[in-house]
């Protein structure tokens, strides 16, 4: 594998040029561009440990360049984000300080993105700092549908004057440069876009005019940097809204050359979408667009600005492989990956190190978007080291002397087996490994055949890989019996066999029984039995298909999609506010709705069911209560997707007899993959 790593590897010469952005060298072209972390001193509001570590990391891994999370960049700007840095608070400065020495330290650049929110702020969202949030016009967000205060003269000229003053903190800490983010419907983006900019005078009404709040900020920001700091620009090419909507590709050729006229930027970052169509800014697994998508858009942004200033662009890029062909198109200067280098910020090292067998993959699941939506702290889902670089980052895996070593016994091989696996082997153990069927992945097996759901298919290889790297000795076909763990000699023994999808409609949304009467007759499946089913034969469960999901995720949602394509007819039921709630969180219902409605699915949301009967289903309206019931008729089978039970009888009958027996992952208490992969990490490191 190594020889073919490094033959696929030298296949690269772009990625690894040098990059002159003014007086700054770069050491290749590859760059992680912002993205929000929420990793801030939610009390100071300035760069905490845990993102120095972060950044730290990266420039480790061979990163050129890092762009900071959005921060505020004025005193109007504290609110979208709980753990938001303020920069233009000259006490931010120590810790860019501190930042700027562990990035320089590894041979990486860093620069901060500066930002207003806005109509994305929240005007409330700090108990001392109450404010009416600041917008173009009056037109209110999306998201938080707050009226802001339009911007007049004043307001204006304090958003520029704190740009500037950001900008020279920044440059006081020792960092790199400045971005300016005009992008993805932020406060300069709100100004770019005539979505939100309805303004006639000379803020607005033609694209070049709707520039000028950038030009005022970027004025502000090169009277205090001087001529040799860097100062560039992210900017949406297109939001996606239509010719009568947002920006459009040829609004942002005009407003393009507009600012790279005024000499006043070293870079324009290209990236896309907007806050109605966030899912295109951060594609899922269910955007079938081409690797490095926006490359086109980058490639026209260089022809109109020439040799004024370099281009950047981002897009769904995974592998340097991309990004060469990307460098070698001319299409772009440096080639931006974000998910990718959070999920294994060493991509880059590893590549050239002829390693790529080794890097994790992005899946692209989005766990890292929804948890932003949440004010959470950023993590990955295929990597519980991301976001926890500070103490689990680069060197600390501890490793065991000759005498600490154990032979450990871990049994099931999904996620959470695989990565606990995995670690304790990396540490110097001897880890057997049993799986009871023929391919190591657990559910994500089930998952990887879903509409939608494929690229679970990515985190098996991953883990796969990780397995056989770290030399565990991988049983298939073995199931664990008593008798296996009593003979194994193991001197620590991990339970790791999974859960299982539960049929009896037991729901706190009656709490006042066990069961859904009706749940044990022979039309009724859990999801999982039903998936399975489907996968086999889409028309095996009849012509009419009820649903019942309290877990608004995907696999009822893939269950119903692949029915409905069969020609089923096909009602997903809901007692939720909405139906797809975990499904909105990562923005793949942006993709998946729309189908299920063309395939003509029912989606009934604040209902339960009452009780099923052969051909019938009671359900009701949860405020109306079960008085009020209506039937549903001619039902072929019913689909219960509500709980997950683990599959913890070996551990119970284990524990109660042998010494040093653990369980985790969905085993333990089933939980989506982050937090079981989480478990595997966590143990693995402590056994």
């Amino acid at each position: 594998m190594a020889a073919t790593a490094q033959s696929k590897s030298s296949d690269l010469k772009r990625v690894w040029e040098p990059l002159k952005i003014g007086k700054l060298e770069l050491r290749n072209r590859i760059l992680q561009p912002a993205h929000s972390s929420q990793h801030g001193d939610p009390r100071d509001h300035v760069f905490s440990d845990r993102q120095i570590a972060y950044f730290r990391e990266r420039a480790k891994g061979g990163v050129a360049l890092s762009v900071t999370e959005t921060v505020a960049a004025a005193r109007s700007a504290m609110g979208s984000f709980f753990n938001v840095v303020d920069v233009y608070d000259e006490a931010c400065i120590p810790s860019m300080e501190r930042l700027g020495e562990a990035v320089h330290e590894h041979g990486g650049r860093i620069m901060v993105q500066l930002a207003s929110m806005g109509v994305h702020d929240k005007g409330r969202m700090f108990i001392d700092r109450p404010k009416p949030i600041w917008g173009a016009s009056r037109i209110p967000s999306l998201m938080h549908n707050e009226m802001p205060q339009v911007m007049g003269p004043e307001e204006l000229a304090e958003l520029a004057h704190d740009f500037g003053v950001s900008a020279a903190n920044v440059q006081r800490a020792g960092l790199d440069g400045v971005e300016l983010h005009g992008a993805h419907s932020y406060g300069l983006a709100q100004f770019l876009s005539p979505t939100y900019n309805k303004r006639t005078d000379a803020y607005g009404g033609t694209p070049a005019k709707r520039c000028r709040l950038m030009i005022d900020c970027a004025e502000q920001v090169r009277s205090r940097v001087g001529p040799d700091f860097v100062v560039g620009a992210r900017l949406s090419w297109d939001e996606f809204m239509g010719p009568e909507g947002g920006i459009t590709p040829e609004q942002s050729e005009e407003q393009l050359a507009v600012l790279a006229d005024t000499g006043l930027f070293d870079f324009f970052s290209i990236s896309a979408g907007g806050y109605h169509t966030i899912h295109l800014a951060l594609p899922g697994m269910e955007d079938e667009s081409p690797e490095g998508w926006l490359a086109p858009f980058s490639k026209l942004a260089k022809e109109i600005v020439g040799d004024r200033a370099k281009v950047f662009v981002v897009g769904k890029i995974r592998d340097l492989h991309t990004a060469e062909a990307i460098l070698k198109d001319d299409a772009a200067d440096m080639v931006a990956m974000a998910r990718q280098l959070l999920t294994d910020p060493f991509t880059v090292k590893k590549t050239l190190e002829g390693r790529e067998d080794e890097i994790i993959l992005c899946n692209r699941c989005n766990e890292c978007a929804g948890r932003l939506w949440e004010h959470r702290e950023l993590v990955c889902a295929l990597n519980p080291v991301s976001g926890r670089e500070s103490y689990w980052g680069d060197g600390t895996l501890k490793m065991v002397s000759a005498g600490q070593k154990k032979n450990i016994l871990v049994v099931g091989g999904g996620p959470a087996g695989m990565k606990v696996a995995a670690i304790a082997a990396k540490r110097g153990h001897a880890v057997k490994l049993m799986e009871q069927h023929a391919r190591l992945g657990g559910h994500l097996r089930l998952y990887e055949q879903l509409p939608a759901m494929s690229a679970w298919g990515t985190a098996i290889d991953n883990l796969e890989r990780e397995v056989a790297h770290a030399g565990v000795e991988v049983a298939l076909n073995s199931a664990a019996t008593m008798d296996s763990l009593r003979a194994s000699g193991a001197d620590e023994i991990v339970i790791a066999t999974g859960s299982a999808y539960e049929g009896t409609g037991l729901s706190l949304y009656r709490p006042e029984r066990e069961t859904i009467p009706g749940s044990d007759l022979k039309h009724v499946l859990d999801v999982g039995t039903a998936a399975r089913t489907v996968l086999d034969d889409p028309r095996a469960l009849g012509k009419n298909v009820l649903i019942l999901d309290e877990t608004g995720s995907h696999l009822p949602f893939a269950v119903a999609e692949m029915l409905a394509t069969a020609g089923v007819a096909v009602e997903v039921l809901s007692p939720r506010m909405y139906a797809g709630e975990r499904i909105y969180r990562n923005l793949d219902i942006l993709y998946i709705f729309p189908r299920l409605k063309q395939l003509g699915v029912r989606i009934t949301h604040q209902h339960f069911v009452e009780a099923i009967r052969p051909g019938e289903v009671d359900v009701y309206d949860i405020w109306a209560g079960p008085a009020a019931t209506e039937t549903r008729t001619a039902v072929d089978s019913v689909v219960m997707s509500i709980l997950r039970i683990p599959n913890d009888d070996l551990y119970h009958t284990a524990h109660a007899e042998l010494a040093n027996v653990t369980r985790i992952g969905d085993a333990a208490a089933p939980r989506e993959v982050t937090a079981v992969i989480y478990d595997g990490e966590e143990l693995g490191r402590r056994l």
